[in-house]
């Protein structure tokens, strides 16, 4: 008998923390009831690399990155979690807001149009969630805030193309700078801060070309002031 309420407090321990698990959230632990509301973007293009993607900003700024080697988000999966910058923030929920929160239909629907990917945009507040789903759109705070999502996209798949180089193949490390830093001078990187990690440790490698730190410290030059971390962390 008294084995009875030791299996019964297992079981309600693995429910407890199943149900946890199961909230979606961008910091670990985080409880459902403290959730702050998020706006999410997401694309699905089989012809893209990645061919899927999704970023969640929150309104406190934390935001997470996923990306997965095959469509509809299926295969192993790429995470980065990272703080947006306030500019970034405050923008995102400020076209929210212009846009009803994405309530409506924002497809262009005027003629044939190139496709260029599944882009869902969702906001999220408690229970209060709305979504809409689009390959282009002619609104143009719809566009604006689609930029945004994809220049942070590739900022990130670029800073994660960096790091594998750095493990794995140091001549190519140069390489990916490049590109990097032509897209910061053609202003289309994103939220930068989030690969300084791998920025800063290029920088500081003395093992590496001149001209490879001279680019990594370029990069980290676009971070704004009140991004920049002293001691940044790994990614996930």
């Amino acid at each position: 008998m008294r084995k009875f309420p030791i299996l019964v407090g297992i079981l309600l321990f693995c429910t407890i923390a199943f149900a946890q698990d199961a909230q979606p959230h961008l910091n670990p632990g985080q409880n459902a009831d403290q959730t702050a509301p998020v706006i999410s973007f997401s694309c699905n293009f089989p012809q893209l690399t990645p061919p899927y993607y999704n970023i969640a900003v929150d309104s406190s700024g934390r935001a997470e990155y996923k990306s997965t080697p095959k469509p509809k988000n299926e295969g192993d999966p790429y995470e980065l979690k990272f703080v947006a910058s306030e500019a970034t923030r405050a923008r995102l929920f400020e076209l929210a807001r212009q846009l009803n929160y994405f309530q409506g239909n924002f497809e262009y629907t005027k003629g044939k149009i190139a496709f260029t990917g599944d882009k869902t945009l969702t906001f999220k507040n408690g229970d209060d969630e709305h979504s809409t789903t689009y390959n282009w759109s002619e609104n143009p705070l719809v566009q604006e805030i689609t930029a945004i999502f994809q220049n942070t996209e590739e900022t990130i798949e670029l800073g994660h193309q960096l790091e594998e180089k750095y493990r794995f193949d140091k001549l190519g490390v140069d390489a990916v700078l490049k590109t990097l830093e032509s897209e910061a001078k053609d202003n289309r990187l994103g939220e930068i801060q989030a690969i300084q990690p791998i920025l800063t440790r290029v920088a500081r490698d003395s093992n590496l070309m001149n001209i490879s730190r001279r680019r990594a410290e370029f990069l980290l030059s676009k971070i704004p002031k009140e991004s920049v971390t002293t001691a940044p962390g790994g990614h996930q």
